[in-house]
């Protein structure tokens, strides 16, 4: 599981130094970007939950990387797609989806 949290960790800890470095009185782009990084943190660790389920695993896993890579895209200027950042989110959702009409 430390193989896990410390890289994730790490990359949250230098997103969070860009997003204070780039900081420049817009405290509403700056909000912005902490939530979104919260919510990739959280579909991150969401992933363990998807393992009953395991070809939606890969999909929220392939979507994962799209997530991240977005947003970083987005924290340095070069992408401005918030849809692709909140993409894991169809997963978690589907799993939801599965859970009601699968479960007892």
């Amino acid at each position: 599981m430390i193989k896990v949290i410390l890289p994730l960790a790490l990359l949250a800890l230098a997103v969070l130094y860009k997003i204070h470095k780039d900081f420049e009185g817009d405290l509403r782009k700056a909000i912005l970007d902490v939530v979104l990084l919260l919510f990739l943190l959280f579909a991150t660790g969401f992933t363990v939950y998807l393992r009953v389920y395991t070809p939606l695993l890969f999909f929220h896993i392939s979507l994962l990387l799209v997530g991240w890579g977005s947003y970083l895209l987005y924290l340095f200027g070069k992408g401005r797609k918030i849809i692709l950042i909140l993409s894991p989110l169809v997963t978690i959702i589907a799993f939801f989806a599965a859970g009601l009409w699968f479960g007892d």
